[in-house]
């Protein structure tokens, strides 16, 4: 069985982790350590996820119709105070859970790529989490087997379903960029999976390599777009972007942010970044879109989310960090 190491990041949302952990480490596979990294959340949330991991918590029973498996507690575990693993760490032999402190909050890719670049030279498999999805037990073995019998040069998505609505489908592995817009539409439609620009990070299954081989994620971002400048930049080297159907997720859909100003400020200022890389002529077109976008939520009684449209909007302009 191939390695694969399972990273988390957490910004405040320690309960989310801790019901993400409880079905990962229920699992029909063996051959795994999930690296969870903590963002600087100042509420202790490494604190409350140490006590999960040696005793028995209320999540367990909560969860028993996502998972049957039996999950035995206390869970061995490393915890290390700085952002990545020092190079005296053989990540293989890590123990199936580790906990990173990061003393400052980066962004999304700041905080991961210092473990990822760390990972880099494995022969194994990464699994990029967000800490609001739970998982099913077949879904690692699966998306493990998946990826052996496929090419390295793969991104691998699952099945995303909605954790309140578990037979709606969420999403199919990631979306497509609209170039005009600066937008993403998510992947409702398995016909039209050949037209996918990226695999949503949210479940993302890769080689360890892939990031050696392609640069780590890009940090200018922050929030919202890493993966897909990432992905979109791997298949315009010719890497596949596949969906893995037997692997099946479960998504609370931003418990973190929601639907919020900032959550439009980083959406929108994000996109026009991605599009001044690859579609640098197209930037006026889509300022322009978002304007629409903008008077749209401003007059559909959305004013923060219209604030944070605009204020995106200027802050790429004026390319602001």
């Amino acid at each position: 069985m191939s390695r694969v190491y399972i990273i988390i990041l957490n910004y405040k949302n320690w309960k989310d982790v801790a019901e993400c952990l409880e079905t990962v480490f229920r699992s029909q596979y063996d051959n795994f350590s999930v690296i969870v990294i903590d963002n600087d959340s100042q509420n202790n949330s490494l604190e409350h996820l140490l006590h999960w991991a040696q005793n028995p918590t209320e999540f367990s029973n909560r969860l028993s119709h996502f998972s049957k498996q039996h999950l035995q507690k206390p869970i061995h575990y490393a915890h290390y105070n700085s952002p990545s693993l020092t190079p005296s760490v053989n990540p293989a032999l890590l123990p199936q859970l580790v906990f990173i402190q990061n003393k400052e909050n980066r962004g999304f890719a700041a905080g991961i790529n210092p473990v990822l670049e760390s990972l880099s030279k494995e022969d194994a498999y990464v699994w990029l989490l967000n800490p609001d999805m739970v998982v099913e037990e077949t879904t690692l073995p699966v998306l493990a087997k998946f990826a052996f019998s496929h090419p390295r040069a793969s991104i691998i998505g699952s099945v995303i379903k909605h954790y309140n609505n578990p037979g709606k489908i969420h999403l199919y592995a990631g979306g497509k960029i609209n170039f005009y817009s600066a937008t993403i539409k998510m992947m409702t439609d398995k016909k039209k999976l050949k037209e996918m620009d990226y695999v949503s990070g949210g479940a993302l299954f890769t080689h360890a390599r892939n990031f050696s081989v392609l640069g780590l994620l890009p940090e200018d971002y922050f929030l919202y777009w890493e993966e897909t400048d990432w992905c979109y930049r791997a298949k315009t080297k010719g890497y596949r972007l596949q969906l893995c159907e037997e692997a099946v997720c479960y998504d609370k859909v931003s418990t973190s942010i929601g639907k919020s100003f900032l959550a439009d400020y980083f959406y929108t200022r994000n996109g026009l970044l991605f599009l001044s890389k690859y579609k640098k002529d197209n930037v006026r077109i889509a300022v322009l879109i978002g304007m629409l976008r903008y008077i749209k939520k401003l007059v559909s009684g959305q004013p923060a989310r219209a604030r944070g449209v605009y204020k995106g909007m200027v802050s790429f302009l004026n390319r602001q960090p």
